[in-house]
């Protein structure tokens, strides 16, 4: 029946379900919406990786790769079970830049900046013995580091609880129609309209709902504009899409991930 918020999150991604959780931890009074389940969009497709930002420091960013490693060592000790560590060998090959020096002093920097030491030279036996197959042509070895791996829509999961737990409130397949506007205050945001678009504690299909809220904070990812083009008629967003190939530990069985390079990569 109370329908005021200090902060309503639209978006049950990790985004929302982690402004969420800062509101609550804060004592604000918090609900979260979305409009499909929890994790549906990107938070639950993502290349399941926390990954320390090795391609900062390659680009001279240390403080940005600092920050990143801090925070994957931060989620391996807060959630185990969800965030693991996992190792990478990243190739190397006769007249392939970085070589062997400069890939093994960059890593040796990211494990400095993450406060652990797991980075080694592996000889081309040892890359043959991990990867059956593996094409061997000016194949010199691999400099082995790790990052980690994350079960994306489970760590989604968890921070929603944790927030419930605190008080916050949290609502699933309720779409954001409209914000509502102050016209007395410059157009500020002070709402929002949603409508029910499933069959959800008996209410029906289409059914409308006025909520105030202090803040209104957008967390719709890929789809952010079309919420923000109501305040600002500007694009920012421009949704991309990645593919994976999924092969069964069956058809290839290793333990590992492969760091690849290619000549023509420019990250």
């Amino acid at each position: 029946p109370d329908q005021h918020w200090d902060v309503i999150v639209v978006g049950g991604g990790i985004i929302g379900a982690g402004v969420l959780r800062e509101a609550t931890r804060r004592g604000l009074k918090a609900l979260l919406i979305e409009q499909r389940d929890f994790a549906w969009g990107t938070s639950s497709r993502s290349s399941k990786m926390v990954h320390g930002g090795l391609r900062y420091i390659a680009q001279g960013d240390i403080k940005l790769t600092q920050h990143s490693v801090q925070e994957r060592e931060r989620l391996l000790r807060e959630v185990p079970g969800l965030v693991e560590r996992i190792g990478y060998y990243f190739l190397l090959r006769k007249g392939q830049f970085p070589g062997r020096f400069i890939m093994s002093t960059l890593l040796c920097i990211y494990d400095w900046l993450a406060g652990i030491k797991d980075n080694q030279y592996v000889d081309k036996k040892t890359v043959a013995e991990h990867f059956p197959g593996i094409e061997n042509k000016n194949l010199k070895g691999a400099c082995y580091y790790t990052d980690t791996a994350v079960d994306d829509a489970r760590l989604v999961l968890r921070v929603l609880q944790e927030s419930i737990q605190d008080g916050g409130q949290v609502l699933n397949y309720v779409q954001a129609k409209k914000l509502i506007k102050d016209p007395a205050a410059d157009d500020q945001v002070c709402g929002l309209v949603v409508e029910n678009v499933s069959d959800n504690e008996g209410a029906q299909d289409g059914e409308h709902l006025e909520l105030n809220a202090k803040v209104v904070i957008n967390a719709t990812g890929a789809w952010a504009d079309r919420l923000r083009n109501e305040v600002i008629k500007e694009k920012r967003i421009r949704p991309l899409r990645g593919s994976h190939l999924v092969f069964s530990h069956q058809q290839l069985p290793v333990n590992a991930a492969l760091t690849l390079f290619h000549p023509k990569d420019k990250r």
